[in-house]
C-alpha cells in the first residue's frame, strides 16, 4: 500500500500553494508529519483555515493558512511576505496551484481564457519562484523549489489545449531558471503527473459516467488506472514522496530535472 515515506523536514519552512485538496493537500500533508513549518494556500478562507488546523494537530511544526488567488501578483506576494513574517525564512516553495481550462478549440477560445490559464498556471509559479528566491538569495539559504508539471506538456497533440501549452511551459521555466538558481545554491526541479487520485479526476469520470447509465464513476476510475503501464491511478502520496525526495538531502545533485511520477503513463 502506498503511503508517505519517512523523511525529517523538523526545522524548515515550505509553502505548497494550492494546498487544500489532492495532490497539494497531500504535499502539505507529508510536510506537516515530517515536522516542517508548512504555508496552505487556496482562494478560500475557509478551507485554508481548516486544512491548516487539521494539519496542525499533526505536526511538530508549525502550519498556518493564507488565502491567496495566484491569478494576482499582489496576493502571490503577500503569501511569500506572510511565510517569511511567520517562519522567518522559506527552505522550499511547491508551486502546486493550477486551473483546468475546458475550451473546446483553440481557435474558438478567447483570450481571456488564456489569460486566465496563463496567469494561474505559469505566471504564477515564476512570480511565486522568483519571490522566493529573491529571499533564498539574500539570506543565503540553500532552498529547493519544486515545480508541479503534467505529462500533458510532453505531449504534442491531443486535446487539453491551454493546460497542455501552460504544462509545456513548466517544462521549459524549470529548466531555464534551475540553471540559473543553482549558481546561488538553489536547486529547482519538477514533478510530473499524470493521472492522479484527486477531487477533479473523480469529477471527470463522473460527468463520463452520467452518460452510461450501466457505468459509475468508480468504474471509469478503474478503467482509467488499468490503462496504466503500473496498473492503477496515481495517490496524493505518490507525488507528496517525490517531492519530499527532491527537497531533500538525498537529492542534492538533481537540478533542473522532470520527474515523471505518472505509473509509466508518460511512456505511451
Amino acid at each position: 500500500m502506498v503511503g508517505y515515506v519517512e523523511f525529517d523536514y523538523s526545522g524548515e519552512s515550505a509553502i505548497v500553494t494550492g494546498s487544500t485538496k489532492g495532490i497539494g493537500r497531500g504535499i502539505a500533508e507529508a510536510l506537516a508529519e515530517a515536522g516542517a513549518n508548512v504555508l496552505v494556500n487556496s482562494r478560500t478562507e475557509g478551507d485554508v483555515t481548516d486544512v491548516a488546523a487539521d494539519l496542525n494537530e499533526r505536526s511538530d511544526g508549525e502550519v498556518i493558512g493564507v488565502a491567496a488567488d495566484m491569478a494576482v501578483p499582489e496576493d502571490i506576494e503577500k503569501l511569500v511576505e506572510t511565510a517569511i513574517d511567520t517562519f522567518g525564512e522559506i527552505d522550499l516553495l511547491v508551486n502546486n496551484a493550477a486551473v483546468w481550462p475546458r475550451e473546446e478549440s483553440l481557435v474558438g477560445a478567447s483570450i481571456e481564457d488564456w489569460e486566465f490559464a496563463m496567469d494561474v498556471n505559469v505566471r504564477a509559479q515564476y512570480y511565486a519562484s522568483k519571490l522566493a528566491a529573491e529571499h533564498m538569495i539574500e539570506e543565503g539559504i540553500e532552498g529547493s523549489i519544486v515545480n508541479h508539471t503534467s505529462q500533458t506538456g510532453d505531449r504534442r497533440t491531443g486535446d487539453r489545449g491551454f493546460y497542455g501549452v501552460s504544462k509545456t511551459s513548466i517544462n521549459g521555466l524549470t529548466w531555464r531558471m534551475a540553471h540559473e538558481l543553482a549558481e546561488h545554491g538553489i536547486r529547482m526541479n519538477a514533478v510530473s503527473t499524470d493521472v492522479t487520485e484527486t477531487y477533479q479526476l473523480r469529477h471527470e469520470a463522473e460527468m463520463m459516467a452520467e452518460d452510461d447509465p450501466d457505468r459509475k464513476a468508480e468504474d471509469v476510475l478503474d478503467e482509467w488506472g488499468r490503462t496504466r503501464p503500473i496498473g492503477r491511478l496515481g495517490r496524493p502520496e505518490d507525488l507528496a514522496n517525490a517531492v519530499m525526495y527532491l527537497a531533500s538531502d538525498g537529492a542534492s545533485y538533481v537540478v533542473g530535472a522532470v520527474l515523471r511520477v505518472s505509473g509509466g503513463g508518460n511512456l505511451e
